[in-house]
Order: structure tokens, then sequence, then C-alpha cells
């Protein structure tokens, strides 16, 4: 099984991911397209090399660029982003 096989599901467009790099950023938004050396995302939030706060919190900002283009390379782990909605957490 490669990456590729496994971002496959990810091309509907409408979920998000988080590719985290090799430095610690974070990147989440909709991917676009990939292949054996890029993914392409869109809609993008962006995360620093920091740590959570005590409440498991990590500040995203969103990226003023219309894509983003990663070598896969750099990258150290890729995951769906299915954390809940402000305002619906549960209790």
């Amino acid at each position: 099984m490669t990456m590729g096989d496994e971002l496959e599901e990810f091309l509907s467009g409408d979920r998000e991911i988080v590719v985290v790099m090799v430095d610690g950023r974070g990147f989440r938004g909709r991917m676009t397209r990939y292949d054996d050396e890029v993914v392409v995302l869109k809609d993008v939030k962006e995360t620093l090399n920091e740590e959570p706060s005590e409440s498991g919190i990590i500040q995203w900002r969103k990226v003023l660029h219309s894509k983003l283009i990663i070598r896969l390379e750099h990258v150290l782990r890729v995951w769906p982003w299915d954390a809940p909605k402000a305002g619906k957490l549960s209790k």
C-alpha cells in the first residue's frame, strides 16, 4: 500500500485533511490532487510548530494563497480533519 492509495479517499473535495511536515508545521485544507511527489491543497489553514494549549487547542490561521503545493518527501503524517466544529463539542 502506498500513500497515494490512502490519499485517494480525500479527493472528494469536501473533507479537510491535516498534513504535518517534518519541521513540525501543520497545514489543514481540502486536497485537489496528488501524485508520487506532491499533494495540492486549497482553502488552507496553517499552524506553526507549537505545542497545544492546556485544553488541547492549536491555533490555525488562514493562508492567503489560493493553493498550497507540498512535496511528499517533507511530510511526516497525514490524517482526516474530523475534529468537532466549535459549539458542537460533546459534554
